[in-house]
C-alpha cells in the first residue's frame, strides 16, 4: 500500500535535487565595478541565466578575491590592479570606457583651483576601494591641491558618491563622466569645463577554476553584454 507512494515520494525528490542542481549550474556569481551598476543591471534583467550580482568598489572586490572569494566573472574599473588577479583569473578584454569631470551647482563654471583657493568642500571616492578615488587623488595633486589647501569629504565609491549628492551632502565632487545623469535635476549640477587626461578602461576576468560548461556560460554572457548599446557610457578619447 505505501510502497507506490514511496516509490513516487523518492522520484519528486530526486527531481528536486537535479532541477536545483541544474539551476545552480545556470546561475552565474559576478562581481561588478559599481559605477556599472545600473548599466548591466539594466542589460540583464531579460538575460536567459540567473546572474548574481555583487556590486561595490573594484578594489573592494579585489580584496574579496584574495581572502577566497571566487565569483565566476569579474568585470572590473582595471585602474592600478596590479597583479591581484594572476592566480585564479585570466584576462577576457575590455567592456568600456569612462572618464572623471568635476561637477558642481555653481552659478558660473568653477576649476579645481578655484574650490582649492577657496578650501571648499568637494567629494571623492575612497582611493583605497575605488579607482574613482584613486584617479581622483592622483588629479587633486597634478592640480597642486595639497591638503592643507582644500577639504574633503570621502565616500566608499563611485555609487555611494552619487547618493551623497543627491542627498544635498556635497556642492563640488569629482565623480566618472557616466553618472552625472544619475544626479537629480532639482540640484542643478552641471560639469566643469576643466578636463583632466584620466580615461579609465573596464575589463572582463574569468575564474579559471570553472569547468568546460560553466566557462562557456559565462563567455556567452560576456559576449551578450559587449552586444548592448552602452548609452551611459562614455566613448575612448581618441
Amino acid at each position: 500500500m505505501y510502497k507506490p507512494f514511496k516509490l513516487i515520494f523518492l522520484l519528486s525528490l530526486c527531481f528536486i535535487l537535479v532541477s536545483c542542481n541544474n539551476s545552480k549550474k545556470n546561475e552565474i556569481n559576478m562581481y561588478l565595478a559599481a559605477s556599472l551598476s545600473n548599466q548591466i543591471e539594466s542589460s540583464i534583467k531579460d538575460y536567459d541565466d540567473v546572474v548574481n550580482i555583487d556590486s561595490s568598489g573594484s578594489y573592494d572586490l579585489v580584496n574579496k578575491i584574495t581572502l577566497g572569494a571566487k565569483p565566476d566573472l569579474v568585470l572590473l574599473a582595471n585602474y592600478n590592479l596590479k597583479d591581484s588577479l594572476d592566480t585564479f583569473y585570466k584576462f577576457y578584454g575590455d567592456y568600456s570606457y569612462n572618464k572623471i569631470i568635476l561637477v558642481h551647482n555653481n552659478v558660473k563654471d568653477i576649476n579645481l583651483n578655484d574650490i582649492c583657493a577657496n578650501n571648499y568642500e568637494i567629494g571623492v571616492a575612497d582611493p583605497k576601494r575605488a579607482p574613482l578615488g584613486m584617479i581622483s587623488s592622483e588629479i587633486l595633486k597634478e592640480n597642486k591641491c595639497s591638503n592643507n589647501d582644500y577639504n574633503l569629504l570621502v565616500s566608499s565609491n563611485a555609487a555611494s558618491l552619487i547618493n551623497m549628492i543627491n542627498l544635498d551632502y556635497l556642492d563640488f565632487a569629482l565623480i566618472y563622466e557616466s553618472d552625472l545623469s544619475k544626479i537629480k535635476e532639482e540640484y542643478k549640477f552641471s560639469y566643469s569645463t576643466q578636463t583632466f587626461d584620466k580615461d579609465l578602461v573596464y575589463s572582463f576576468y574569468l575564474n579559471i577554476d570553472m569547468d568546460f560548461e560553466k566557462m562557456q556560460d559565462v563567455i556567452k554572457l560576456i559576449n551578450y553584454l559587449k552586444s548592448q548599446e552602452n548609452k551611459l557610457l562614455p566613448k575612448k578619447s581618441e
